[in-house]
């Protein structure tokens, strides 16, 4: 990484020292997504590169990478997948494995949620457990009426996947699974997301969010998969 070069605002200053300090997230975001991560506008990032010896932003993004020993590959979705795989967020996995195998100790079903895509992905993961010789089982209506039975839940684990972690129906979800007793394990691209708060563990993946249009959400699921068949299959350990 190069030093800076002319003299740095207190703004530039600031984008500076989080892009050292963070180079695995940085490569992640867009310019605008790093903007609004650090509340600066595009401008000041471009300036800030600039004074770092960069004329483009995604010369600092190549320089990064090469840092960081990941590839430099044409293929978007080959790129996210070895990208992730570097993250050093795949050695903590093992530490909330365990928790979630505690978790586990007493459990008597598995339920898995999800809308849309993450649906679907739910599904899979349903019959990961089911394939691994446990009781699963996906809820696929965004509106199943959980408060119905009370605390018909205790004892069960329910396994939430969200990209954003804000989907309205989804987090309605699971504050009812969790007011009527079950646990809550969340699979959610960052953790600083209302699901993730709301979960007794998460996991998350942190690849950079493309969505088109307003909803659709296209941001790579490679991690989930992963992750659901790490979970299903240290039940076996």
């Amino acid at each position: 990484m190069m030093p800076p070069g002319p003299k740095f605002t207190p703004t530039e200053w600031k984008i500076y020292q989080f892009i050292l300090a963070n180079k695995e997230k940085v490569i992640s975001f867009s310019l605008r997504q790093l903007a609004l991560k650090l509340e600066v506008s595009p401008a000041s990032v471009v300036r800030t590169i600039k004074k770092m010896g960069y004329s483009h932003y995604q010369d600092l993004s190549e320089k990064l990478k090469h840092e960081l020993n990941i590839p430099l590959i044409d293929d978007d979705i080959t790129f996210q997948a070895i990208y992730y795989f570097h993250q050093s967020i795949i050695d903590d996995y093992t530490q909330k494995i365990n928790i979630f195998k505690r978790f586990t100790q007493h459990c008597t079903d598995f339920i898995f949620y999800g809308i849309g895509t993450s649906q679907d992905l739910a599904a899979y993961g349903a019959r990961q457990f089911v394939n691994n010789g446990y009781s699963a089982f996906v809820v696929s209506d965004p509106f199943y009426p959980i408060d119905r039975i009370k605390n018909a839940y205790h004892n069960k684990i329910v396994i939430v996947l969200s990209v954003s972690g804000e989907t309205t129906p989804t987090v309605e979800q699971v504050i009812n699974f969790r007011a009527n007793g079950a646990k809550i394990i969340s699979i959610t691209n960052n953790s600083d997301n209302t699901i993730a708060n709301l979960s007794d563990l998460n996991f998350c993946y942190l690849l950079e969010s493309k969505v088109v249009g307003r909803t659709l959400n296209l941001t790579s699921q490679i991690p989930v998969v992963y992750i659901l068949e790490r979970l299903s299959r240290s039940l076996q350990n």
